[in-house]
């Protein structure tokens, strides 16, 4: 029987990045109380948004977090019941440096198993390389499970999901011990960032979760897959963050979750999804284009965001697109809601020919902040529309913000989409400057208001100081050269997601720090990352 090599010693977390720009969101065990029953210290839940956040690191260090769980461990475990597992089911695996870690792990005893789409592994894609990797490593490759038996399916580190539908789950599941105490520990990484080697560089969510009951539930779901088994979806309304997944045999369709939400905000839906067509409720048949109409004349105020090249199938010169052979179509739901006077601001990520504005997410309210994310499109084939169900393999999270860390998780994807009008302001002319977008929003009755230290403004700096800026909550009073702020004041109100830009000068008006930048949000608000082994 082999040795199968628990967790190393946790280390403290990375310090806090200093306050501004886009960050992520982490709900501590603290913070939510018993609602989600975590066994292991740490965060509980982190959404990470690229390129901006390290969420290329953060998978590598979960990764890292198994193999020195298993190199510590010095127990035995018969066939079956290795508790040190890696599973991914995901589109695509490029990323040589995740790669290179699986078969790591593989050799140090870690039961890692990859499901995959099985044409991004078909011997014409020759620019995939990972079915390769694995076989030269001595891993079992079964590049289709078409006609498959279960027994062969289960054999294999690398299989092929072969259908006539998308394996498109993007979850990656991590499970050691804690050599202490002999614990479980167990994440879940899941959203709209494949383990690529260009995806860091896309405008991408991706959430980390270590709810013991989520995390079960992507495991069933990854075997559901492997074992071409329909899941049974089920909502726990107690609980304030829940996973839908598609196709499924019973239970809520993410669909209906979606147009539920819609139908019950009265306050702001913000959208920002790549792939958006008008999908039917399956309630009453309306499309997703009447649905947010029907909720800007009832005042709600709606944002949305999308992939330019999707949309409508243009580059940044309106040159049309090459996809597959064929031109790209355009959506028209666009055109549909801007007639109706619904913005849609629709962007395209420059950094490279295959790159994209590729989240999947939306905010409802403000007051009672709700998220819904994850891996799948906004499509027919991905969620479903109407009648007619959903052909992918998907997963969607639903987080109700409010309930289970105050509105945090809704913040940190409200500023997310805030850095996508400042990032791209200038492409979309049509809807005038992002500054002029954002302080419209700002002016919403219930907007958040965030409390800016003078530690914040100040960067740590103690005594006066003078901040020199053109912003309306900096002017200066009286004859002064700028506003005068004290360490040990109060600080500022400001609505959440101002740009401050300032200089910061001394009471002799020398400048101490020129082009100064400032994202108005809570502290609490600032990036964890997962704990290095």
């Amino acid at each position: 029987m082999p040795r199968i090599p628990g967790n190393a010693p946790n280390r403290p977390a990375e310090s806090p990045r200093e306050l501004g720009g886009i960050e992520g969101t982490v709900l501590t065990n603290e913070s939510v109380g018993d609602q989600f029953e975590a066994r292991n210290p740490g965060a509980v839940f982190e959404a990470y948004f690229t390129p901006e956040d390290p969420a290329a690191k953060a998978e590598l260090r979960l990764i890292d977090s198994v193999i020195a769980g298993v190199r510590a461990d010095e127990r035995v475990y018969p066939p079956g019941e290795n508790p040190h597992k890696i599973h991914y089911a995901v589109y695509n695996l490029r990323s040589q440096k995740v790669i290179d870690r699986l078969i790591e792990a593989h050799k140090l005893g870690v039961d890692v198993r990859v499901l995959i789409e099985a044409e991004q592994i078909s011997p014409e894609r020759d620019w995939n390389t990972v079915d390769e990797q694995f076989e030269a490593a001595g891993l079992n490759v079964l590049r289709s499970d078409r006609d498959a038996s279960l027994e062969s399916r289960e054999a294999s580190h690398l299989l092929g999901i072969d259908s006539n539908h998308l394996m498109h789950l993007k979850s990656r599941i991590y499970r050691t011990v804690d050599p202490s105490s002999g614990e479980p520990v167990e994440t879940v990484l899941s959203g709209s960032m494949n383990p690529g080697d260009g995806a860091s560089r896309n405008d991408e969510n991706l959430n980390m979760i270590r709810d013991p009951r989520l995390v079960s539930l992507y495991e069933k779901k990854f075997e559901d897959v492997r074992r071409h088994e329909r899941t049974d979806n089920v909502w726990a309304a107690e609980r304030g963050m829940n996973v839908l997944f598609t196709p499924a045999k019973s239970g809520p369709r993410p669909i209906e979750k979606l147009f539920e939400w819609i139908d019950a905000e009265n306050e702001f839906i913000a959208l920002s999804v790549f792939d958006l067509k008008d999908l039917k409720s399956p309630t009453d048949q309306k499309k997703l284009t009447e649905k947010l109409i029907e909720a800007k004349a009832r005042g709600v105020e709606v944002l949305v965001i999308t992939d330019r090249k999707k949309s409508d199938g243009r580059d940044l010169d309106g040159n049309r697109i090459m996809m597959y052979g064929h031109y790209a179509s355009n959506s028209w739901l666009d055109e549909d809601l801007e007639r109706a006077g619904i913005p849609v601001h629709e962007f395209i990520n420059p950094a490279g020919p295959y790159n994209a504005v590729h989240a999947k997410a939306a905010v409802f309210g403000l007051t009672d902040m709700k998220v819904m994310t994850g891996a799948g499109n906004w499509t027919r084939a991905g969620i479903g529309s109407g009648r007619k169900r959903a052909k992918n393999e998907e997963s969607f999270l639903f987080i109700e913000s409010s309930r289970v860390d105050n509105g945090r998780t809704g913040r940190r994807y409200l500023a997310n989409m805030l850095g996508l009008l400042r990032k791209y302001d200038g492409q979309d002319a049509d809807h005038g400057p992002a500054k002029a977008t954002i302080e419209k929003l700002q002016s919403l009755a219930n907007w958040p208001k965030v409390q800016v230290m003078p530690e914040a403004l100040l960067g740590g700096r103690e005594g006066d100081y003078y901040l020199v800026s053109d912003h309306p909550a900096l002017q200066p009073q009286n004859d002064a050269p700028g506003y005068l702020i004290k360490s040990e004041s109060a600080g500022i109100s400001l609505p959440f997601g101002s740009l401050l830009e300032y200089e910061i000068q001394d009471a002799n008006g020398q400048v101490v720090e020129s082009d100064r930048k400032l994202v108005v949000r809570p502290p609490e608000d600032e990036t964890v990352m997962p704990e290095a082994p």
